[in-house]
């Protein structure tokens, strides 16, 4: 039967494929019938591209192992997934995938989310690999995914995702994880979990591929990712790619526009990270792509609904669902225009403009106390995001004006 290794290019996947290949007992099919897919984000640090292409694809080449690499096409399902490669002789990593991530976050004006389900996972990870796998490999197969033991979330659901038999990596210490994962098993899919098996955690699995290479393997990220914290290590991590630090710091400046509170990190931003970092090159870099690039006003409102308890009865100091809805409100013009712009705006309604971490907001209604509310500001940013609101502007536009009542501010 083949297995199929869902390989992150992290550190437990990486483990379970370096020990398949230089250990011939531990293989749980041959060599001829194994699949590596990876899933491209477009994101990664460029370290694990050195590290993959250093390290992991000689191994492949010598062995003649099928390495695949997929990628979202674009921001709808429905547009599919492209094959970056298909190959039993790999020379490189195809790192920039087709459509990033961080195009989808950018024209959303958005970052990923770190409390709740990772979402980004589910979308340009785990969709692409379940649609590879359904349209071009419908042998019976095991499947084993390379997730790390800090992430139970994105492990339920991608098993959620996957119609294929499925072997996870999850490490000894994971007996929970692997006993829930069961439950998802079907007549085409049976969980499958080498680190288990072996007893391995996660920094046995370090200490493996440092033994074999000689080298600390680094963990397998997007440069923005908000669930990476920004301990020591990162830190220093960042400053060996400050390009990529630079486009991660201009997608939270985007975000910051359109939300105050659109930090990639929970406690302080990017920018106060990276400057406090004293990564002085990766700021020097994000500063002349915003000055280089056009720039627009925007006008951004929201609608704050007002939780709701067990019996259906509005609380009106708990906020529920918010539904935003975004609109060009100037043409493309530079950076220092769109600024002019804005002020010009402030003075012709005897406004002040509110500055939170040097972005410049002028609000001509702001959020209440009490839900439901509304808020509505103008702001400059980066020309960059799209018109957009969650069902439609003409839907939205009713919702606002159709809610002008005494419980709205």
């Amino acid at each position: 039967m083949h297995t199929i290794l869902s390989w992150g290019m992290g550190v437990e996947s990486t483990a379970i494929l370096v020990r398949w290949l230089l250990e011939p007992e531990m293989r749980p099919c041959d060599l001829d019938e194994l699949l590596v897919l990876t899933a491209q984000t477009g994101d990664e640090y460029d370290d694990t591209r050195v590290l993959c292409e250093e390290h992991i694809l000689p191994l492949l080449r010598a062995h003649r192992v099928r390495f695949v690499e997929v990628a979202r096409r674009g921001h709808l399902e429905k547009e599919g997934i492209v094959v970056l490669s298909d190959s039993r002789t790999p020379t490189c990593m195809h790192m920039d995938g087709a459509y990033k991530l961080s195009d989808e976050l950018r024209a959303a004006g958005t970052v990923p989310q770190f409390g709740g389900e990772h979402r980004c996972s589910l979308k340009f990870k785990a969709f692409v690999i379940e649609t590879w796998l359904r349209d071009r490999f419908q042998v019976p197969a095991k499947h084993a995914f390379g997730y790390s033991l800090d992430e139970p979330k994105r492990v339920a659901k991608s098993e959620q995702a996957m119609a294929d038999r499925v072997a996870f990596d999850f490490s000894s210490e994971e007996p929970g994880r692997a006993h829930r994962a069961s439950s998802y098993d079907r007549p085409n899919r049976t969980g499958f979990y080498p680190l288990i098996e072996w007893g391995w955690t996660r920094q046995m699995c370090l200490d493996y591929l440092s033994s074999r290479f000689g080298i600390l393997w680094e963990k397998s990220a997007c440069v923005y990712c908000p669930f990476n914290q920004l301990g020591p290590d990162a830190l220093r991590r960042h400053k060996r790619h400050p390009v990529q630090v630079a486009q991660a710091l201009h997608l939270e400046l985007v975000s910051l526009t359109l939300n105050p509170r659109g930090m990639l990190y929970k406690k302080q931003s990017l920018h106060e990270y990276t400057d406090q970092n004293g990564d002085h090159e990766a700021i020097g870099l994000f500063r002349e792509q915003l000055s280089a690039q056009p720039w627009r006003i925007y006008r951004v409102r929201r609608i704050y609904g007002a939780k709701k308890d067990a019996h259906g009865q509005q609380l009106l100091d708990r906020k529920g669902q918010a539904l935003r809805a975004v609109e060009h409100y100037s043409e493309e013009v530079s950076m220092d225009r769109a600024k002019q712009l804005l002020e010009a705006e402030a003075g012709r309604i005897g406004a002040v403009l509110e500055v939170r971490r040097g972005i410049a907001y002028l609000y001509h209604r702001r959020a209440g106390a009490e839900y439901p509310t509304r808020e509505e500001y103008f702001v400059a940013g980066p020309a960059v995001v799209e018109v957009k609101a969650r069902y439609g502007l003409e839907w939205f536009e009713e919702q606002w004006e159709s809610r002008q009542s005494s419980l709205f501010t």
